[in-house]
């Protein structure tokens, strides 16, 4: 029987709102703690390290806006960074740890072996959506993240192919390991949903839900707009739900959604908590996700192991991910996603047939499978270094 070892996990995203990363590293770390190969997990937090995984902190809002204005100052934000660097470094060495593993894509200083994980190359084909100082710190991290990392995984085959292309990293340096759809995202009764959906005002309505940060590249815009040319009697008996923070570049969104927030035609729910979420997607009517570009997509993963019909985007990763289930759509194209929301809503037959086959190929992606894989990736990475 082989030795258990001890594992590093960068875990800065668990201390905010979980965004897909920030799920991917929570799910992680959970499996890891569970994994008979896994002595202890050591986490991340800030600048130190810490036995018990880190959870999300409520800041005050003004707290939470002072943070912003300063991530905006170069200085001060390389200031802040190179700090944590040198924390990573000063604790890691006394922790005794195999190996460290970066679940979001830039390694610290680490003097043994080390995984990182590629999400997506959004940065190098839409920097135009990203905020200029995570351009930067990508250009300046990636290069020295390939050359250190023992071992690379991709969330997708898609991705894993677009980082052999595009960055040269050759085909044995980097496993494709899927993500996974958590238990609580199963089929579901009315009534077990409606305490939650009376919370949210949510009862009694047929909603088209999508799922995602107020951020350019998940196409809200668009999605909005094909909604909008939807015939009113569609509109008015399936609202669009909006579940998901305010990011960035996202005042022409804000503008579009105004006048069909007061026609009551739109609902924004802003972040909802983790333990809600499982029920606001298992009594939608519709989930629609026309993303310009995705590593994995867990939100359409999700709603289809609750039953829910999808439609997704024919790019990227996620006609990987949902295979023939979903309606594909190109995103650009306007009248294809109003004619694709329309039969999402209205056609009896693809919605009989979506419900039924949606947990079925979610049941294919677990968070279990995707720890023993990478646990895996850490044995190969620990045999090729001793």
């Amino acid at each position: 029987m082989e030795a258990s070892f001890g594992v590093l996990l960068n875990a800065v995203m668990l201390r905010q709102p979980l965004t897909g990363i920030g799920h991917y590293t929570q799910r992680l770390g959970i499996g890891l703690e569970r994994h008979p190969d896994i002595d202890r997990v050591l986490y991340f937090e800030r600048f130190s390290w810490s036995s018990t995984r880190p959870r999300r902190v409520r800041q005050a809002p003004l707290e939470g806006k002072a943070k912003e204005q300063i991530r905006r100052i170069p200085l001060a934000a390389d200031l802040y960074h190179c700090l944590r660097r040198a924390c990573f470094r000063l604790a890691s060495g006394r922790s005794g740890a195999a190996l460290y593993h970066e679940p979001n894509y830039l390694l610290m200083p680490f003097d043994g072996p080390s995984v990182a994980t590629i999400h997506d190359l959004s940065y190098l084909h839409y920097p135009q959506f990203h905020p200029k100082e995570r351009i930067r710190r990508m250009d300046k991290g990636m290069p020295e993240t390939l050359r250190r990392a023992d071992h690379l995984i991709a969330v997708s085959e898609f991705v894993r192919a677009e980082v052999i292309k595009i960055l040269g990293v050759s085909a044995d340096r980097i496993t494709a390991i899927p993500e996974g759809a958590d238990e609580s995202f199963r089929v579901r009764r009315w009534d077990e949903c409606e305490p939650v959906l009376s919370r949210y005002g949510l009862n009694g309505l047929k909603y088209l839900l999508t799922v995602g940060t107020l951020e350019p590249r998940k196409n809200l815009l668009g999605l909005i707009t094909a909604y909008s040319r939807l015939p009113e009697k569609i509109q008015a008996e399936h609202p669009l739900v909006v579940v998901g923070m305010k990011g960035w570049l996202s005042d022409a969104l804000e503008r579009r959604m105004e006048p069909l927030e007061r026609q009551g035609r739109v609902r924004r729910l802003g972040y909802v908590a983790s333990e809600d979420l499982p029920f606001i997607y298992a009594a939608a009517h519709a989930f629609a996700f026309p993303s310009f570009y995705e590593g994995f997509g867990l939100p359409p993963l999700e709603a289809m192991a609750c039953g829910v019909p999808v439609m997704i985007s024919n790019r990227s990763s996620l006609p990987e991910v949902a295979g023939d289930v979903a309606l594909q759509v190109d995103p650009e194209d306007v009248e294809a996603m109003t004619r694709g929301l329309e039969r999402l809503l209205c056609d009896a037959a693809f919605r009989e047939k979506a419900t039924t086959a949606g947990p079925r190929r979610a049941a294919e992606f677990t968070w279990e499978r995707c720890v023993d894989r990478t646990v895996a990736v850490y044995r190969q990475v620990l045999s090729a270094a001793s």
